[in-house]
């Protein structure tokens, strides 16, 4: 049985983590081309195995090895464009393979956009 302080903890956890948006949006001044050879390239280096590309949508689906012991999430890609030089990105989480998910996932979201966004400004 655990300790009460446990559970009062547990609870914590899981009311921060269900407060969090799994998805997060954002707009980029580039084109659709470029956003998506961009996107291609981080999800590359980052190695992260790319289950679904499809550039005719704007869809990419990777899965992600969250714990080399634990598990591994899917993620998603959407790419749209606002216009011939801006493009909306939305990225987020497919499902939930852990009960938890300690912000975890928040932090590869934000880790792809960073990258992209850097990874633009770096090539234009």
């Amino acid at each position: 049985m655990r300790e009460p302080w446990c559970e009062f903890v547990a609870a914590k956890l899981q009311d921060q983590g269900e407060k969090l948006p799994l998805d997060k949006t954002v707009d980029l001044p580039y084109s659709f081309a470029k956003v998506w050879d961009a996107s291609i390239q981080v999800v590359q280096n980052a190695r992260w195995n790319t289950t679904k590309a499809d550039k005719t949508t704007g869809s990419l689906e990777m899965k992600i090895v969250m714990d080399s012991l634990t598990w591994t999430e899917t993620f998603y890609v959407n790419l749209a464009r606002i216009d011939n030089n801006s493009t909306r990105v939305i990225m987020g989480r497919i499902g939930l393979s852990q009960p938890f998910d300690w912000g975890i996932a928040r932090q590869y979201i934000d880790s792809f956009l960073n990258r992209l966004e850097s990874s633009l400004k770096t090539n234009s």
